[in-house]
């Protein structure tokens, strides 16, 4: 098989393609991404977030029966809902834990985040089909150049999002953690603390048990996943709490914006599904520190 054929498919798939190559209007497909990306770039202002009295704790979940309220030490939160003996029902997917101390999060606009990030995506699925077809007439350095064209829209996509994501106040990201089930108590008790104490981000969640067997999804939240020195503080954090290490497992770290969207690993639009691994960031670190020794 040719080693470009994986690029744009079998004979009846490129020969459905060629025909929309041939239907497809350059002008108003360029017309309409610089109308979605320009509507993009003015979709909405960020909100301020609500000021908390001095000395005042906050917490979003307070009342919700799965998470840790207020005046219920980390402890007992503990003992009423260990994960690992806490089923799954209809009111009760997620266990959380919120920092009293961070301040409430500015409102978010997701309908509009989702209409637009659909919007743009829907642009790069057209053009990636349009370039696909046409890379069944092309070899060569055309075809090298036509797979860069691919790449840089697809690039210029990741930017238009994150942008409105900007706009929209959808920036809120996670670090994400898989325990094994004999360790997800262990797991989250350090974390839960520690999110209680001001010690990692704005929030932390953990899957109630589905399977005795299964792994569980642990999610540790900053507040901006623009914010590389923040996120790497988490990270740092979590390290020192021997939740990872640089030399073991990595774990991702992926932002709301993207869960939004339904950007997945092996996603149809070939955008990466994480932000961050733990090597990239641990790296970062380090390079931080050698800069300022």
């Amino acid at each position: 098989m040719d080693s470009d054929s994986d690029f744009y498919g079998d004979e009846g798939t490129t020969s459905a393609l060629e025909a929309r190559v041939n239907e497809f209007d350059v002008v108003e497909w360029w017309d309409r991404r610089n109308a979605v990306t320009s509507h993009l770039q003015h979709a909405t202002h960020r909100h301020p977030a609500p000021a908390l009295p001095s000395g005042r704790l906050h917490n979003p979940y307070e009342g919700q029966p799965g998470a840790r309220q207020l005046s219920e030490s980390i402890e007992r939160f503990l003992s009423r809902l260990p994960p690992s003996k806490t089923d799954r029902r209809p009111d009760l997917d997620w266990l959380w834990v919120a920092n009293p101390y961070a301040p409430p999060s500015p409102g978010q606009a997701l309908t509009q985040f989702r209409k637009g990030g659909e919007e743009r995506l829907a642009l790069f699925a057209e053009f990636e089909q349009m370039a696909t077809a046409s890379s069944a007439k092309t070899s060569g350095r055309a075809l090298i150049a036509l797979k860069k064209d691919v790449a840089n829209e697809r690039g210029e996509t990741v930017e238009d999002l994150q942008d409105l994501a900007a706009a929209c106040n959808v920036v809120t990201g996670k670090w994400m953690l898989f325990p094994e089930p004999e360790r997800v108590d262990e797991v989250w008790a350090k974390i839960a603390a520690a999110t209680a104490n001001n010690e990692l981000g704005i929030s932390a969640k953990v899957e109630t048990r589905v399977e005795a067997k299964k792994e569980r999804l642990v999610c540790v939240y900053t507040s901006d996943f623009r914010d590389k020195d923040d996120v790497a503080r988490v990270l740092n954090r979590m390290g020192e709490l021997e939740l990872v290490r640089q030399s073991g497992r990595q774990i991702y770290y992926k932002s709301d914006a993207w869960t939004e969207l339904g950007i997945y690993g092996g996603n149809s639009w070939g955008i990466g599904a994480s932000m961050y691994s733990s090597n990239e960031v641990f790296g970062y670190i380090k390079a931080v520190v050698s800069r300022r020794s």
